[in-house]
Parts: structure tokens; sequence; C-alpha cells
């Protein structure tokens, strides 16, 4: 069985419009309301899922360690509510997650069929600055990565939408609560690489993401202070992402190794 987990925080119109066809019978969805205002439980609950509703925000780590300890599936993929998951990627995903025993991941598309870069490479510093202010720079380029078609080996891949099974996700501790938003994606791939977990991304499973995150569009000072603290735990606790020669010669460099040049 898989179980898809959805955290929600005043997502209402998005649920509406990227999970209104989802393959109810493909899979149990759970959708862990983080404290919205906008009517979202009730969206999610009239779209087929079991809502677990939150009294307090307690950021996206965290909402989706609950929704997984109330999942029922072998399989647990964890899908934003600006979505849209298909039958046959689901199917596609789970045997993935299943032969490689591997972290598994869609090839994530624009709205307008372009594809979006949510494979990454490991985030050395520069490189998040390359990314965040000179995205044309050879220093992005070598940070963000899609996938045309199969199965290509990443570093992490955007927390948007990323298979695993649930014996994995017990190995590696789950989501690291201490995130509420930001880096907690690539520090769950990061943890399980260094325990021999690979992260994949799927170019043959191409899903819709509408990419309507708050923060993408206004970094207030809350989002700015959110990103840092986050920044600071991850890279204490994965300094090989600090330095590019510290991690040549272990696993990130051999993922490294099979990026684009």
């Amino acid at each position: 069985m898989v179980s898809l987990v959805t955290v929600a925080h005043n997502s209402a119109s998005e649920l509406q419009h990227f999970w209104r066809d989802w393959p109810s019978d493909a899979a149990e969805w759970i959708v862990v309301d983080n404290a919205s205002t906008d009517g979202s439980a009730e969206v999610a609950r009239a779209l087929g899922a079991r809502v677990i509703r939150l009294d307090v925000n307690i950021g996206f780590s965290a909402a989706n360690n609950v929704g997984a300890a109330r999942a029922e599936g072998r399989i647990l993929g964890f899908l934003n509510p600006d979505l849209t998951p298909t039958r046959q990627g689901i199917d596609a995903l789970a045997g993935r997650v299943t032969t490689e025993n591997a972290f598994v991941a869609p090839q994530l598309v624009n709205i307008d069929g372009t594809l979006q870069e949510n494979g990454r490479n490991a985030p050395y510093p520069l490189r998040k600055l390359a990314h965040m202010f000179a995205p044309t720079s050879r220093l992005n380029h070598h940070y963000v990565r899609h996938v045309e078609s199969g199965l290509e080996q990443v570093v992490w891949v955007m927390g948007a939408a990323l298979f695993m099974s649930r014996e994995v996700f017990e190995q590696v501790g789950g989501w690291d609560d201490q995130y509420f938003i930001y880096y907690e994606d690539s520090d769950i791939c990061l943890r399980a690489l260094h325990l021999g977990v690979p992260t994949f991304v799927d170019g043959d499973v191409r899903w819709v993401h509408g990419w309507a995150r708050q923060t993408k569009t206004a970094r207030s000072l809350w989002v700015w202070k959110q990103e840092f603290r986050s920044a600071i735990r991850f890279y204490r606790r994965h300094p090989d992402c600090i330095v590019p020669r510290r991690s040549r010669s272990g696993s990130l460099g051999k993922v490294e190794g099979t990026a684009r040049p």
C-alpha cells in the first residue's frame, strides 16, 4: 500500500486546483493541516483525504512526521498541495523505491510543460548564493539538475515530491522537525546518502508542480530568519557541504561525478 502525505497551510485553492482529479483508489492520502484559516481541511476532506488538523503550525518537517506516523502504507510519498499526482506515476515511483531501495522523486514540470530543476547537487554555500542571485552562472549550472528520461542519481531533491519506503524512512529517522522550513529536504536526502541510500529523479514520471510556496514570491524578514536558522543547523550537521574538497572522495563526490558538465 502507498500512503501520500501532504502538509497544508492555507492551501485550499491549491488543493482544489491540483488535487481535484487525484486517483483516490491508487493510494491512501493523508493531509496534515497546519492550523489553516482558509478551509484547507474541509477542502481536503471533500476530496477524499484523511485529515489531521493541528491547532498550531508546527512546520513542514514536523507535520510530515505526524502524517507518516498515521499512514498505513509500506511506501510513503510526501507531496505538496500544489502538485498533481497520477496513477501511473504513483505506481512507477513506488516500484522504483522497492527495486532501488532508494529515495525517488518524479521530474517536476511547470504548468507550461517546461522542466523544473528539482534535482540538485551538493548544496555548497557558493552554489546556494549563485542559485539565489546569479541563476545563469556556471556555479548554478553545476547545482540544479533536471532529468529528461530514465533514472538519474542526484544528491538531493526538492521536498515538493519525494517517495521512500517506510523502512528507510525509519532508518534515517524521518524528517528533522528542528527545520521549520528550508533545508529539510537536502538534510533528509544527505542523511540517507550517508547511510547508503541514494536519491533518484525519475525522468519518465512527470508531474505538474505549481510552485506556489509563499516564500518563492515574498521574502519577509521572518522568511530570511528561518532560512538563516535552517542553514546554520544544516551546515553544522553536514560540514562536508561547506567546502567542496572535503567531500570529493566521499559519497557526495561519487554522486557529483554523475553531474552534467
